[in-house]
């Protein structure tokens, strides 16, 4: 049985929400421009943001909230949250270190491995979704590791340069890793998802997969969807969500 923990976890009382997965800022202008029109629409449309990891391509901890490819991203972060947006970002695969240093700069509340919406009478459970890869076990093992206490404590005591050095190791390994591994082991375990449409979940959203997909799920005792968000890199592909109600969306960036 696959169980999801309960740390860190929220339940958000209804209003507007736009909802994107894997947008993996790396200081590039175009990602900057879809993070700033994101952003810049939630204001508009009195929505919160919330973002179901991997905001960044890769975040080495403390350490880069002083580089300047990561400046502009911060800093409009920090304008959006200043401007009563609330942002809520759950960490991905590739910035799992995000943190309470990271918050203070930008306003950015960083959320645990998934998040509780009930919006129009029914309750979401959002989330990354890598948890959901459950043949993956290999990933599964690094994870824990990756996600120690002790592990973000050597990170977080790390000059900047050896922290990069590790990220760049950590990025090599994982694509040599993704290049050798079955297509079936890299897909959504539907037996997850159904454990959490019986536990009452009338949706569950999340990213990590990089392909969209949509189903209807007949769990053991209740039905449900199922919800794999584009990568929001690609397209800009977001979720707007009012009362129960959701439309998909996109970036139209230049």
């Amino acid at each position: 049985m696959t169980t999801f923990p309960a740390t860190g976890a929220g339940s958000f009382l209804p209003r507007r929400r736009i909802i994107a997965a894997d947008l993996h800022c790396d200081g590039s202008a175009r990602r900057l421009e879809m993070l700033e029109f994101l952003l810049k629409t939630c204001q508009q449309e009195g929505a919160d943001c919330w973002l179901l990891g991997d905001l960044f391509d890769v975040w080495i901890g403390p350490g880069q909230l002083s580089l300047e490819v990561t400046r502009r991203e911060l800093e409009a972060l920090r304008r959006a949250t200043d401007s009563n947006v609330d942002v809520v970002v759950i960490p991905g695969n590739r910035d799992f270190l995000l943190d309470d240093a990271f918050e203070q700069q930008t306003g950015v509340h960083v959320a645990g491995d998934h998040l509780q919406l009930e919006t129009g009478g029914q309750r979401w459970h959002l989330s990354h979704g890598d948890l959901f890869g459950t043949a993956d076990t290999g990933y599964l093992r690094l994870r824990k590791i990756l996600r120690s206490s002790w592990f973000r404590w050597l990170v977080g005591h790390m000059p900047v340069f050896l922290s990069l050095r590790l990220a760049r190791f950590l990025r090599r390994g994982s694509r040599w890793a993704l290049e050798r591994k079955e297509p079936d082991v890299l897909k959504p375990d539907p037996e997850a998802i159904r454990e959490l449409i019986d536990a009452g979940y009338d949706r569950v959203v999340c990213g990590h997969f990089h392909t969209a997909h949509e189903e209807r799920i007949d769990g053991d005792k209740e039905v449900g969807n199922f919800t794999v968000l584009e990568p929001f890199e690609t397209r800009g592909a977001h979720l707007f969500v009012e009362d129960g109600k959701l439309e998909m969306r996109y970036v139209e960036s230049s």
